[in-house]
């Protein structure tokens, strides 16, 4: 299957007098899946999703089903949904683990080594807990994730990170790189989405005179979504500076080697908001599911013979790279100060973690 679509993001900041005043994001456009798989099976759809989305994968198939059970009238039984909790998070923790750490320790070899290790057990882990293998094997190998992080320096949750290691030297220049920039942030005020906007976003989802995919809003607010609106909403975080996302995706993965650690214990009150499902009405169904990069909606519509009558998704790339979303908003205001100031910006929007690539431009602007 070839898509024809701009799956790319181009951001050019306007400067003047050493701040930019400006920004402007030309977003990615969308597969048009609901035009691709109309009247065509629902299955179609969920087994084409693999090859549609590399990342997130597993993310896209658990929304996709649920939307499809809601859409049935179906609810999966609780141990169903618990495996597809499971799936989510270990996904998300492999997915951390490569934007954080992948980059970062291409040049050391000793932890990009241990690394390879490490990612290749998490994988182990991730084919284990969806076959249900014995509780020895997922011991064993659990143990060598756990030893590979704490030698990475991963810490607690409280205290990501372990000094004198390879994630301290990562954190270290990361401040350097922002203190070197010597931009001045200034403070975003655009919110998180979370559990609660759930209903307003799939009733927008799956009307079909709305365009809500395209360029996404609540009432005018285009919150931010991912680890750090994840961390900030829990925690009260108020300072969203490069390294502080850093430290944010760290302290997530704290969290979620503990999640992992304790067995992945059915626990509906901690995991209610990682994988909900809605139902819209007759053949209609949504639902959302907590990924790496922030939470991700389906919303689906069949017809009276079970086929795609309309379809829609609305990825977490598209909240924090709308035109007046989270990533403009971080960046609009930044006084300019040093020769390092495209890293950090650089460094910036590479914190939101976007699904596709981007170019970044910069335009002078005449002094007023």
């Amino acid at each position: 299957m070839t898509l024809a679509f701009r799956n790319h993001i181009d951001v050019t900041l306007s400067v003047a007098a050493q701040m930019i005043v400006g920004v402007t994001i030309e977003p990615r456009s969308r597969p048009p899946l609901g035009r691709l798989f109309a009247g065509k099976p629902a299955e179609t759809l969920l087994a084409a999703l693999p090859r549609l989305f590399s990342l997130c994968a597993i993310a896209h198939q658990v929304a996709l089903l649920s939307a499809l059970e809601a859409a049935r009238g179906h609810q999966a039984p609780p141990l169903t949904r618990h495996r597809r909790i499971t799936a989510v998070i270990m996904e998300r923790f492999a997915e951390l683990l490569r934007g954080v750490l992948v980059s970062r320790l291409a040049c050391d070899r000793t932890a990009l080594a241990q690394l390879q290790f490490l990612l290749q057990a998490v994988a182990s882990l991730q084919v284990s807990a969806g076959a249900g293998n014995a509780r020895q094997s997922r011991s064993a190998t659990l143990s060598q994730i756990k030893m590979a992080l704490a030698a990475l320096g991963l810490g607690s949750v409280a205290e990501p990170v372990v000094r004198g290691t390879p994630l301290a030297s990562i954190m270290d220049a990361a401040r350097r790189a922002e203190a070197d920039g010597g931009w001045k942030q200034m403070p975003a005020e655009h919110g998180v989405l979370s559990a609660a906007d759930d209903d307003t976003v799939v009733a927008r989802l799956i009307d079909p005179q709305a365009a809500f995919a395209e360029a996404p809003e609540l009432a005018g607010r285009v919150p931010e979504t991912g680890v750090w609106a994840r961390q900030a909403s829990r925690h009260r975080h108020s300072s969203a500076g490069s390294v502080e996302r850093l430290l944010a995706k760290l302290a997530e993965l704290a969290e979620l080697l503990c999640w992992i650690e304790a067995g992945e214990a059915e626990d509906e009150a901690a995991d209610q908001d990682v994988v909900a499902s809605y139902a819209l009405g007759p053949g209609r169904g949504a639902a959302a599911v907590e990924c790496a990069r922030g939470r991700l909606h389906h919303a689906i519509e069949l017809d009276a013979e079970g086929r795609v009558r309309r379809f829609e998704f609305l990825a977490p790339t598209e909240w924090n790279f709308h035109p007046r979303g989270p990533v403009a908003g971080s960046l609009t205001g930044a006084r300019l100060c040093g020769s390092a100031d495209r890293a950090a910006i650089e460094a910036m929007i590479s914190s939101f973690d976007p699904c596709v690539g981007y170019s970044l431009a910069v335009r002078e602007m005449a002094d007023a």
